[in-house]
């Protein structure tokens, strides 16, 4: 990834953007689109609990990679 370091009145801006905004120039041009941080639905944490995972661990079932392939009718 690229980066690019932006004036005090340009971050100003930004900062009020919640959502995915549409970056243009004066012509109307589009340079790009802005994702700020906080809409981006990323996150380092687990949305699971640790009882919830710890259930799932004891979950039976599923399908091997190998199985998996197969289906998909690659081998």
């Amino acid at each position: 990834m690229e980066r690019i370091t932006i004036n005090d009145n340009l971050r100003a801006q930004l900062d009020t953007c919640s959502v995915l905004t549409e970056i243009c120039d004066q012509t109307g041009r589009t340079l790009g689109h802005f994702v700020p941080a906080s809409a981006s639905g990323r996150s380092d944490d687990c949305p699971y609990s640790d009882e919830e995972l710890a259930r799932m661990q004891q979950e039976d079932g599923g399908r091997t990679l190998p199985e998996i392939w197969k289906s998909l009718g690659r081998t």
